[in-house]
Formats: C-alpha cells, sequence, structure tokens
C-alpha cells in the first residue's frame, strides 16, 4: 500500500483515534504521534503495507495464489538506524504478537519504533493476513485452550520441566476463562501440519522481503528461528544481525518436557540440518544430512537441562553465517531453557560466534516463552536494545535515508 494514496483514510483514523482515547494528534503529512504508555508519544513519518513471495498454483477450479506472506512497516520520523527489524512471530500466533500485550501495555514494536529503528512485521504464510490457502498448505494443526494454558502460559501449574516453577510474569492467572488468558488464545491461529512445506514457503517469504527492502536485522520467535537461519543462509550480506529470541533451541532432534521425574525425552530427529529441515550450507561441503556425523552428550551439562545432540568433531562449519552477530536470548521459566545450551553450543562448534544471553544472568527473572507480552516486557526489550547498541551499531554504515 502506498501511504501518499490514503492521506483522507489515515487522517479520518487519527481524529476517530482522538475523538475515543484523546491520545492521537495530526502532525504533518504522514507523520502523527500516538501516546503509547510506557514508551511515549511515537512520531511516525510514513507506514504501509505489502505482500512478498508466493507464485500460483494449479488446482483444481483454477490457479491460486501461494506462499505469500503479509508485512505491515512504520517507519519513525526520527529514523536513527540504517537497518530496520524484521520481526517474525513464532508458534502460533501472528504478527500482533509484537504490537501490543493481552493487558494493552506497549509491544516491542513501539519500543524499537521510539528507538528510532524501522520496523517490518510479518505475518508467518498462512497465518494472519497471510491468507490460508487450505489446497496448497493442507490439513492445520489449531491449538487448544487447554494446550496453550499447559504449553504456553501456565508452566508453573503443570511442573513438566524443572525451571516451571519459576514462571511469575504473566499478567493474569494464566488459565481458560481469564480475560487475559482469553486474548491471548484469540491470537492464536491453525497452523501447518506440514512441517517442511511451512519452512519452505517462510523461508522464501523471508528471503524475499529482505530483497524488496535491503540489509536489515532479524528479530525471530521460536518457531520462526527455523525460516530465519535459512533466509541468513540465503541472503548473508543482507542480514546484518539476528535477535534469536528462544529460536534456537535443541539441533537436530526435539526434545520434549515430560515431568518428574525423567522430565526430558528424546524424540528423535526432526531438524536434520541442524536448526532446518531443508538445507543449508556447511563446508566441508555436504550431499545429504546424512553426512554430519552427530553424538548426544553422554552426561548434561546440569541436572536441570537436556543432553545435547551436537555434530561430532571436527565440527563442519556454517558458513554462510559467520559475521552475522548472533544473540540468543533466553528465559528464566521457559520450556525452551533446559536445550537452549544446545543451540548455543552447536552454533559455536560450527563456527558461529553468538552471544547467549540468560535473561536470569541479567537479574531478569520469572519470565516465560513469551516474554514479549509478559509484564517486564520492556525491560528486556532494553536487554536487547543495548546489545544492538554494542555489536550491530557500530557497523551502521551507511546513510540513513529518511
Amino acid at each position: 500500500m502506498n501511504p501518499r494514496l490514503n492521506v483522507t483514510r489515515i487522517r479520518s483514523l487519527i481524529r476517530a483515534l482522538a475523538t475515543v482515547s484523546g491520545a492521537a494528534i495530526l502532525s504533518g503529512f504522514l507523520s502523527f504521534g500516538v501516546r503509547a504508555d510506557g514508551v511515549g508519544p511515537l512520531s511516525i513519518a510514513k507506514q504501509g503495507y505489502f505482500f512478498v513471495g508466493g507464485n500460483y498454483v494449479n488446482k483444481t477450479g483454477g490457479e491460486v495464489l501461494a506462499g505469500h506472506a503479509y508485512v505491515d512497516y512504520q517507519i519513525p520520523k526520527d529514523l536513527k538506524h540504517p537497518y530496520p527489524i524484521v520481526m517474525i512471530h513464532g508458534c502460533c500466533s501472528a504478527g500482533s504478537s509484537w504490537n501490543g500485550t493481552p493487558d494493552g501495555r506497549d509491544g516491542w514494536a513501539q519500543y524499537f519504533l521510539a528507538k528510532g529503528y524501522a520496523v517490518y512485521i510479518m505475518d508467518q504464510v498462512g497465518r494472519g493476513r497471510s491468507a490460508y490457502v487450505d489446497s496448497v498448505y493442507g490439513q492445520n494443526n489449531p491449538k487448544a485452550p487447554k494446550f496453550v494454558e499447559r504449553e504456553f502460559i501456565s508452566y508453573e501449574r503443570y511442573n513438566l520441566f524443572p525451571q516451571a516453577k519459576l514462571h511469575t510474569q504473566w499478567p493474569g492467572t494464566g488459565v481458560v476463562g481469564d480475560p487475559l488468558f482469553d486474548q491471548f488464545q484469540a491470537m492464536m491461529e491453525p497452523d501447518f501440519k506440514d512441517r517442511t512445506l511451512r519452512e519452505t514457503f517462510n523461508r522464501n517469504a523471508g528471503a524475499a522481503l529482505l530483497d524488496k527492502i535491503g540489509p536489515a536485522i532479524l528479530m525471530a520467535h521460536s518457531q520462526a528461528g527455523i525460516y530465519t537461519f535459512g533466509i541468513a543462509n540465503d541472503r548473508p550480506k543482507l542480514v546484518k544481525g539476528m535477535i534469536m529470541v528462544e529460536a534456537a533451541g535443541s539441533p537436530f532432534h526435539e526434545i520434549a518436557n515430560i515431568g518428574a521425574p525423567d522430565y526430558f525425552k528424546d524424540e528423535g530427529m526432526s531438524k536434520p540440518w541442524g536448526f532446518t529441515r531443508t538445507p543449508v550450507d556447511f563446508d566441508p561441503p555436504i550431499v545429504a544430512p546424512t553426512d554430519l556425523v552427530l553424538e548426544q552428550q553422554k552426561k548434561a551439562d546440569a541436572p536441570d537441562l537436556a543432553k545435547c545432540w551436537l555434530q561430532k568433531e571436527p565440527a563442519r562449519q556454517l558458513i554462510k553465517l559467520k559475521g552475522i552477530p548472533v544473540m540468543l536470548l533466553h528465559a528464566e521459566a521457559s520450556f525452551a531453557i533446559p536445550t537452549a545450551h544446545c543451540g548455543a553450543a552447536f552454533l559455536t562448534q560450527s563456527g558461529v560466534q553468538n552471544d547467549f544471553v540468560k535473561l536470569a544472568d541479567l537479574g531478569i527473572h520469572g519470565n516465560g516463552h513469551f516474554m514479549m507480552l509478559e509484564k517486564n516486557n520492556l525491560d528486556i526489550a532494553a536487554v536487547i536494545a543495548d546489545w544492538l547498541a554494542k555489536r550491530v551499531t557500530p557497523n551502521e554504515t551507511q546513510n540513513i535515508k529518511k
């Protein structure tokens, strides 16, 4: 969408918002401020949307368009950084998870806009405003409320992994029927059952997004890490940083949290290329993932951690990812923390320098997997901003185009 074609509509929207909340004011052509609790006024110079990726596919009854992803963007009036942040949500939400919280506080999109970053938010293929094309994507996999309660929000009630009892930061009770839980459940979207197909489409759409907007910082949550590693492999020169928000857990094998006394169950090979189900480049090159020689730790690094599957040394190198600043961000009480160290170890042995950041080590306690929605979400955003200032900002050498 070209914002210049929508001035009347935008001004009408602003007047409506001002009537409802008294928070919106017009401040020049396509530049307006909206009060954002916790962040302050946001002055947006330009906003809009577009679609990336996708192809026409012949199906019974005619062609359909599939594989496309919706992207919306906002560019702050005070643009301080040349590289935008591309936010890619995980399972099983859509891009709305970056735009606020169930209890109405600011989200990470607002935070980073206030810090002077342009923000692009992608709805995964088949989610949100990226339409689900049944005839191509096949059967979907909706998430039942009790599943969401147990796996995403109320870990402390189920104790399926050792750190679950530490979870304290969800803003509501975390149970079905609580208004804030219901807001979160309303965000849940059906997902592809075919994981490889889902990965292929999103990897291609992400690469197409970078081709359109140029160099960017990728911020991935959870499931989106699989796509993001593939995108970085395919467009390494366009990826200026990778913020992996619990998006680089156990490589190769899936590990299930099953509760005491064993806590962890190895569910076998799921990501044969390390973090991905589709090919990435190793050095020395491999023809098939079976060329990788793997071994599991005989003993876990700590009693509350799972045993890692890693390459047997000497490890092949992930050559396309070398030189890209990578942050692995993990919460204290998430289901992802028992395998978080495995992802860091796999990247390190594969020649990819990474900063493994555990919030608990920084004095930030009690967070779960959806940390961007929890009570202290902006404290965590500040950790990311600090990392960007140290690891990415020094490399911002191109001119900022406003």
